[in-house]
């Protein structure tokens, strides 16, 4: 508790060093503690450098509290009623991924948004998203993280990479729930940097639709505004 109150308020995080000399206990006492907070999202590692994570927010939103003051509360409903299918978004937390809001009528994924269960993030669309956009030290260290279960995943993932930061979208045609056809996109900061994915999904009636869906959401995030008009979904 000691560790995420001190980084908590400093916006850049605090070095390994900083962190042991605040405690008063030796470096590798503290190296051994970080590492695990990191890996389960309380904290994320910059530059050799450890800030809050996005657990924190998680337990937040699970006691039903007033959170995540980065995501615009009207998002969804604007972006859902422009595209006309289920859109929700998702934040890395950890080595996982964290579904924190929704709208649509999917129930598997409604279930998932609605209880923060944490999810892989090498197979979704949102996960991907998130991977792509994550600087590649950190990348490379949550794919080296992968379990023998995961690798096929982790292969599919990194032969669309390139596509992925060619166009800023992501896809999953039905492979994580089946019949769920879903493209993501980033959802950044003001300032440009990465909170998580926003993603779009449907039937399979929608997989032809999803780079103009994906492209759309783009505009409007993009734009900070939806324009009346019609749903961009056939």
């Amino acid at each position: 508790m000691a560790i995420l109150e001190m980084v908590a308020p400093v916006r850049h995080g605090l070095s390994l060093a900083d962190l042991a000399e605040r405690l008063g206990a030796p470096k590798s006492s503290v190296h051994e503690l970080v590492n695990g907070l990191v890996a389960t999202g309380y904290l994320v590692e910059r530059d050799h450098r450890f800030g809050l994570g996005s657990a924190p927010f998680i337990l937040t939103l699970n006691g039903n509290r007033v959170a995540a003051q980065d995501i615009d509360r009207e998002l969804l409903p604007r972006i859902h009623k422009e595209v006309g299918c289920s859109v929700l978004i998702g934040i890395q937390v950890g080595m996982s991924l964290v579904f924190v809001d929704h709208i649509g009528d999917e129930p598997a994924l409604e279930f998932a948004a609605r209880n923060h269960s944490r999810r892989s993030l090498y197979g979704s669309a949102s996960g991907k998203i998130i991977l792509a956009n994550l600087p590649v030290r950190e990348m490379d260290s949550l794919l080296l993280s992968a379990s023998s279960a995961e690798q096929s995943e982790v292969d599919r993932f990194l032969a669309e990479l390139p596509e992925i930061r060619a166009t800023g979208l992501a896809y999953n045609p039905g492979r994580t729930v089946p019949g769920i056809y879903s493209v993501a996109t980033a959802l950044r900061r003001s300032d440009g940097e990465l909170i998580g994915a926003v993603c779009a999904l449907g039937p399979a009636d929608l997989q032809d639709s999803l780079p103009k869906i994906g492209r759309r959401i783009q505009e409007l995030l993009s734009d900070g505004q939806v324009d009346p008009g019609e749903s961009v979904r056939p």
